[in-house]
């Protein structure tokens, strides 16, 4: 479950969209805190931080007996100015989100409905039909019954950022003309296809669904032709998996983690000195300090005293990973956690990045694909292909998503030889790094993203029973699809 801080921002941010476009006016009261923490299925005091810092900075007052009422009072002029501000420095990256959406979250969702248990759609389908849950709490809650279920702390925080910049405004608009009620909402229509196991009318629907959300929200700007924006550049969708600074330390490990990854710190070779890696960094010398003890815990690195910090060869990774750890646990979490997320978009991502390449951006994917060969570790080819999504993909909010994702898989070092020793990991290896090559140099964006998916359905379930085994319970949470066709 993401943590209380995550939580108080989320209810916070959705509160605030609602005061600022005017669907809570002043005088108008919020959802009692402990009604609005059955909402949202969290603590009373989460809801109470969120509902704290809506009072400190002016939204609202709090009482004990009325709970949160509005006071601020927007004049229609501010309202239709802040509901012009927000879409309009956002135009393009929305309509490039509308777009894409669908990419990284309809298998999931695909995955969420149809290992639903009978029990799980009839509360998914009683809050669909529950209209005295405000709308936006009401989706809020949906999005925790539908994907929170599938065991991935991360996806439920990607699912809730893409709802928080994109769904979650539009529905704020009070009587928003371009949305179009429909006669019966598409999840229920989901859930029937689901209790009917039509898996394929299921998907249909998920896909139906997203469309008209993008056709929406180019109505929605046909007709309300904004200004150009005083905002300065275009605001684009962020995705923050570390937000604290206190996680500072995290982002180091990852970027020495990429730094080995790509050969820059070669296995065998000694890191650059704390001082040296401070000034490069721009960080303190302690920040520096805590990502090495964090590195030899995970068993990326090896420091010894007066010599240095060695770079371990991968076989030595698991043998020196301390997997007691309550820290190099929750990272390694993090990687099962990317892993899955990749399994369930990676097909259409990969698919609709291939297509759409330049012979130029193709051909250097091969080479890279061939430099992989030449380096003797072929699991290697992972890190190739989603950096290379990161870059190529058609569309923003998938480049992002995917540079996040591919940094959090260095945190996988440790189980780099799951397969076996160095012969055994390329022979099994090998089989998808030719079909990959292959396929890329037919640009047959079908055959490569369906042997990307295979590999990675595949692996996510190696390493979800390898964490299981070392005593990560939360692994066995994980709700793996089936390397199968589902369109």
């Amino acid at each position: 479950m993401p943590n209380k801080m995550e939580l108080q921002h989320i209810i916070y941010n959705l509160l605030e969209t609602q005061i600022r476009f005017g669907r809570y006016r002043c005088g108008d009261s919020l959802p009692v805190i402990k009604e609005a923490s059955s909402y949202f299925c969290v603590s009373v005091d989460t809801v109470r931080l969120a509902y704290v810092r809506l009072r400190q900075e002016g939204y609202i007052s709090l009482s004990t007996c009325v709970g949160g009422t509005v006071i601020v009072d927007y004049s229609e002029e501010e309202i239709a100015l802040h509901i012009r501000d927000y879409f309009s420095c956002r135009r393009e990256s929305l309509l490039a989100f509308a777009q894409s959406v669908g990419v990284l979250a309809n298998y999931a969702q695909w995955i969420a409905l149809r290992t639903a248990t009978p029990e799980e759609l009839d509360e998914l389908e009683r809050i669909c039909l529950k209209q005295e849950i405000p709308p936006l709490f009401r989706m809020s809650r949906l999005i925790q019954l539908l994907y929170g279920r599938l065991g991935n702390d991360m996806l439920l925080n990607l699912e809730w950022q893409m709802f928080l910049f994109f769904l979650a405004p539009f529905v704020a608009i009070p009587n928003n003309p371009a949305l179009q009620p429909a006669e019966v909402s598409p999840l229920i229509l989901m859930i029937n296809h689901a209790r009917r196991k039509d898996w394929l009318a299921l998907w249909n629907e998920g896909e139906r669904n997203e469309n008209q959300y993008y056709t929406a929200l180019s109505r929605f700007y046909e007709d309300n032709p904004f200004p150009a924006p005083a905002c300065g550049e275009p605001v684009a969708f962020t995705w923050d998996i570390h937000r604290k600074a206190s996680q500072l330390c995290y982002s180091l490990s990852t970027d020495i983690m990429v730094r080995i990854q790509r050969g820059i710190y070669p296995f065998g070779s000694y890191l650059p000195s704390p001082k040296m890696l401070a000034a490069e960094y721009h960080v303190g010398l302690n920040t520096v300090r805590r990502a090495i003890d964090l590195l030899n815990k995970l068993g990326a690195v090896q420091s010894v005293n007066g010599v240095g910090t060695r770079v371990l060869q991968p076989w030595e990774n698991v043998q020196n990973c301390d997997f007691s750890d309550s820290l190099i646990r929750r990272r390694l979490m993090n990687f099962l956690e990317s892993s899955h997320i990749l399994s369930l978009s990676c097909r259409d991502c990969a698919r609709i990045t291939v297509r759409g390449l330049s012979g130029e951006d193709r051909t250097r994917w091969v080479e890279e694909l061939e430099e992989v060969r030449a380096s003797g570790y072929y699991e290697s080819l992972f890190y190739i292909c989603y950096d290379a999504i990161s870059r190529y993909a058609p569309w923003p909010v998938i480049r992002t998503v995917y540079a996040g994702l591919n940094r959090q898989l260095t945190w996988g070092l440790p189980i780099r030889n799951l397969h076996g020793d160095r012969e055994e990991v390329n022979a099994y290896f090998l089989p998808y790094l030719d079909t990959l090559e292959d396929s890329l140099r037919r640009a047959d964006g079908s055959a490569f993203s369906l042997a990307l998916e295979r590999l990675q359905i595949t692996e996510t379930a190696c390493v979800a029973a390898f964490l299981h085994s070392h005593g990560i319970k939360e692994a066995a949470d994980i709700v793996l699809p089936e390397p199968e066709p589902h369109t």
